[in-house]
């Protein structure tokens, strides 16, 4: 049974894709509504509905627009088979259950937010009220833990990491944190719950900080470093084996 649902959620995620790939893409072009929903972004060419799914469509069109001829970029085709692999993953993991639609929220909201921010910097504010009217929703359908520990983990997220952002910018002289990365962990303290979004910030920062050693290592401006995707690594570690890491480490503080 957890082999067909996740069969069917990875091919739910291969479909939706597609969709968010051209949310992504349309307001990181500031495209109005009525643009054609799949489109090739050098041209602006419509595509049929088949060639819009960008890992099906990879593969039909050998990776150019068949209009142009010009390459499409890898990276959307590779993010929608991750959005697949992903929501497949959770499926075979949650099995029939109310969590495992809020696992599926909380994979695709990451997944948009990763690609505006990577593309421009700018986790954008329709996304994260759509997050968090998907969240309120899904905590007043199931919520393992009381729906008062859901609103604090969305309050301490977000107000802790303004806090970090002020303190951060006090210090360098110059704006650290954008408000999205802000507002976006209202959202997620919502689907994580009070212990695991903590857990997930410590997380996001440590990999924050370790992506800007890096750069600066190698020579490579780290100011420009978008925090959405250490984000969205933190919060998805903190969901998936966040419980088992607090366990054993409160194991290890109790006295022999």
């Amino acid at each position: 049974m957890d082999g067909m649902i996740g069969l069917l959620a990875g091919l739910g995620g291969l479909a939706l894709g597609g969709a968010l790939n051209a949310a992504a893409i349309r307001w990181d072009e500031r495209l109005p509504a009525r643009y054609p929903p799949t489109y090739c972004i050098h041209g602006g060419h419509p595509l049929r509905r088949l060639r819009g799914l960008p890992a099906l469509g990879y593969a039909l069109t050998r990776g150019r627009c068949p209009a142009c001829g010009r390459k499409v970029a890898l990276v959307y085709p590779f993010g929608e088979a991750a959005l697949a692999l992903s929501w497949a993953l959770a499926g075979l993991q949650l099995g029939p259950s109310r969590e495992l639609a809020a696992a599926l929220l909380l994979i695709a909201l990451l997944y948009v937010i990763v690609q505006t921010d990577l593309s421009a910097l700018v986790i954008p504010d329709a996304v994260v009220a759509a997050g968090i009217a998907g969240a309120l929703l899904m905590r007043l359908w199931s919520h393992p833990l009381p729906l008062w520990n859901y609103g604090a983990a969305a309050l301490a997220g977000s107000g802790l990491l303004l806090a970090i952002g002020v303190l951060c910018s006090l210090l360098l002289r110059k704006e650290a944190l954008g408000g999205g990365d802000v507002k976006l962990y209202v959202p997620l303290g919502l689907l994580l719950g009070l212990e695991l979004t903590l857990l997930s910030l410590l997380l996001a920062s440590v990999a924050g900080l370790a992506g800007a050693l890096i750069l600066r290592l190698s020579g490579r401006d780290a100011r420009q470093l978008p925090f959405g995707p250490a984000i969205a690594a933190g919060a998805l570690c903190a969901y998936w084996w966040g419980a088992q890491w607090v366990d054993a480490y409160l194991r290890l503080l109790q006295p022999v």
